[in-house]
């Protein structure tokens, strides 16, 4: 995925998990029951794919600005 930006949705299909599972893995939810297999799942593919959090989409989820 040279040259394009690394979505969730994209670590969700080669994960396999639906993207809310990838948000709560992304977000360190443990009042959720995920399994050590899927969160370790996708830890893996987001550390192959260099996913990182979009900022600006954090931002205006949090009502705050970008700094």
């Amino acid at each position: 995925m040279a040259g394009k930006k690394v979505t969730i949705k994209d670590v969700a299909r080669e994960a396999g998990v639906s993207v809310a599972t990838v948000s709560y893995v992304v977000n360190g939810r443990t009042d959720l029951k995920i399994s050590d297999e899927t969160r370790k799942r996708v830890l893996q593919v987001i550390n192959l794919l260099n996913y990182s959090p979009n900022q600006a989409a954090k931002a205006l989820a949090s009502k705050r600005k970008i700094r």
